[in-house]
């Protein structure tokens, strides 16, 4: 299970991420507190896609996982 989360205070992320894993579940940061409504967006999109019915894998594709990060966006 990978959980999303995003924030402005590095220290609080690390120990987010530490309570994540000790559940068994992989933490995916996707930038600052000002993402936050972008992913709120996006995940009411994706439970209403789920909630009718939809595979939301049909309108978010999966992409695969990248084994090292190079810091580069296309």
């Amino acid at each position: 299970m990978t959980v999303t989360v995003c924030g402005d205070d590095a220290a609080a992320l690390r120990v987010v991420g530490t309570l994540v894993r000790d559940v068994g579940g992989l933490p995916a940061t996707l930038g600052t507190l000002d993402r936050v409504r972008q992913l709120d967006e996006v995940a009411g999109f994706v439970i209403g896609l789920a909630f009718a019915g939809v595979d939301p894998n049909s309108a978010v594709p999966v992409v695969p996982k990248a084994t090292t990060r190079t810091g580069s966006r296309a």
